[in-house]
């Protein structure tokens, strides 16, 4: 049944999906100063602190859960992200990437739990496919094509996050994330050591300039605690039908903050595979309520 969203509501969502994509530029700019393994391991170390000494564990779900979530959407699905937006994958391409994580979690849901997939679950799809041959198509070099592919494994790595979540029936999304973001980042340090050295360790002090911090501590506190946060109590309190597809708000915030900020280029080929893209991933987010209406007109013409 379709609840109407109040006004009040509905800003918060607009605003919280705006924000989301303008992240993505945020995070650029983190890039120009700092490593981005050490970003990764930054973001969700304030993610974790101070809250998790006044924040409970969450209840009803095991320790391994939250140590498996924390893996999966730091390093799994951050890390890989800004490791392809440091290899040279444009913000507002990686906002558009990452929206595949609903392709991924539908085929996931069909694998695992027995879900429906519609015909224009099926367009939606290839049409975003499309978009995205035409985005490789118009990459420049080896680094930016590896980095569309480790962008994209981070979706998938999102999609996971999402059946984790499902399966095991998670209630306090706020604490979760909270608590999985504290499992996550030792490991990410660890890495961040093994693969680099302690060289990212050693500049990191003379690196971290105001722009950098402030830029940690948005990703942290705003983009990924505060929105959460809102995300997940409209996901509670109306139809995820009618909250879900307001997420094709950030890819498209995403590219317009991108091309406004960082002056990212944006031709005529890019321009029609960034259209191409949006209009499959609002055609899948959508499918359910366009079923329904061409459902419904076809009764009415029955009639």
């Amino acid at each position: 049944m379709i609840k109407k969203m109040e006004f009040r509501d509905l800003v918060l969502i607009i605003g919280v999906t705006v924000m989301w994509g303008s992240n993505f530029t945020v995070i650029d700019i983190s890039l120009d100063g700092i490593d981005p393994f050490i970003l990764t391991a930054l973001r969700f170390t304030f993610c974790a602190l101070p809250l998790v000494f006044f924040i409970p564990k969450p209840k009803g779900i095991s320790t391994f859960v939250t140590i498996v979530y924390g893996l999966l959407f730091g390093i799994g699905m951050c890390w890989l992200m800004n490791y392809g937006m440091f290899l040279g994958v444009s913000a507002g391409v990686t906002s558009l990437l990452l929206q595949f994580s609903a392709f991924f979690t539908v085929i996931w849901g069909v694998l695992l739990f027995g879900e429906k997939m519609t015909g224009i679950h099926v367009a939606g799809i290839l049409m975003a496919l499309l978009g995205l041959m035409f985005i490789i198509h118009v990459t420049d070099g080896y680094a930016e094509s590896l980095g569309l592919f480790l962008i994209l494994l981070g979706a998938l790595f999102w999609s996971l996050c999402n059946v984790l979540v499902k399966k095991s029936k998670v209630v306090d999304i706020f604490s979760f994330v909270v608590w999985s973001s504290l499992y996550a980042t030792p490991p990410l340090y660890l890495m961040t050591y093994w693969v680099k050295g302690a060289a990212p360790f050693q500049t990191l002090l003379t690196n971290i300039t105001a722009p950098v911090l402030v830029s940690v501590l948005f990703q942290a506190y705003v983009a990924t605690i505060f929105g959460y946060r809102v995300w997940n109590r409209m996901i509670e309190k109306y139809p995820a039908s009618q909250v879900a597809p307001l997420s094709v708000i950030v890819p498209i915030s995403g590219i317009l903050t991108s091309w406004y900020v960082l002056d990212e280029p944006i031709g005529g080929e890019k321009l029609f595979a960034l259209i191409i893209t949006v209009v499959g991933i609002a055609l899948f987010m959508n499918a359910s309520k366009i079923g329904h209406h061409i459902a419904a007109n076809a009764l009415r013409f029955r009639k």
